[in-house]
């Protein structure tokens, strides 16, 4: 978690500040395994489903992009919220969930987590993984910044996405605000599957 964290901290380029951030979720989903209970597998079970579908809609967003403006530098990002409102808003939705704010599926992802650390007595490993969220608040804030709070000294033409991209879009998007904010089924579904492997 922490050497993918900080190492993020200094990335510049899209791919590479999401690809050390996947080494810090790879740490979050491995506490679940550390806590060695039926609520810490249950934990990774849904950590791992969430995370693969809000981390594979915010490297497809950046692909899409990088087709479109040749970059996938951060500099270049300024200002893209103003021309191109249906990816980087898809984008900001992957982000907060990436950082586990509500009212996102990664949210429900952390906790699950937390809770399985704190029943497990593992009070001090649980303040780390928050400590580590607060620093993933930073880097996934700053890309934010640059697509809505700054602007591009570049002239750069509005561009939108076809609709095969688009309903790709959304089969990724859709789940990651609904399992935000209607997960019981979900949890239900992990706790079920977990007592049948016989953990």
């Amino acid at each position: 978690m922490t050497l993918g964290n900080f190492t993020a901290l200094w990335q510049n380029n899209m791919k590479r500040l999401l690809a050390y951030s996947s080494i810090a979720h790879a740490g979050y989903i491995l506490l679940g395994i550390v806590a060695l209970s039926n609520e810490g597998m249950m934990a990774v079970m849904i950590y791992f489903v969430i995370y693969t579908i809000m981390n594979l809609g915010a490297f497809f967003v950046v692909m899409l992009i990088a087709n479109k403006i040749g970059s996938e530098e951060l500099e270049d990002y300024k200002g893209l919220g103003k021309v191109a409102p249906v990816l980087t808003i898809s984008l900001g939705i992957f982000l907060v969930s990436l950082t586990g704010l509500p009212p996102t599926a990664g949210f429900i992802a952390k906790l699950y987590i937390f809770l399985a650390l704190i029943n497990a007595k593992m009070v001090v490993v649980a303040v780390i993984a928050l400590l580590n969220t607060v620093v993933s608040v930073y880097y996934y804030m700053k890309v934010l910044k640059y697509l809505f709070l700054d602007s591009s000294e570049k002239q750069i033409q509005p561009f939108g996405v076809n609709v095969p991209n688009l309903i790709l879009l959304l089969i990724l998007v859709i789940p990651t605000l609904v399992l935000g904010v209607y997960f019981t089924p979900f949890v239900e579904f992990a706790k079920h599957s977990i007592s049948l492997l016989g953990f």
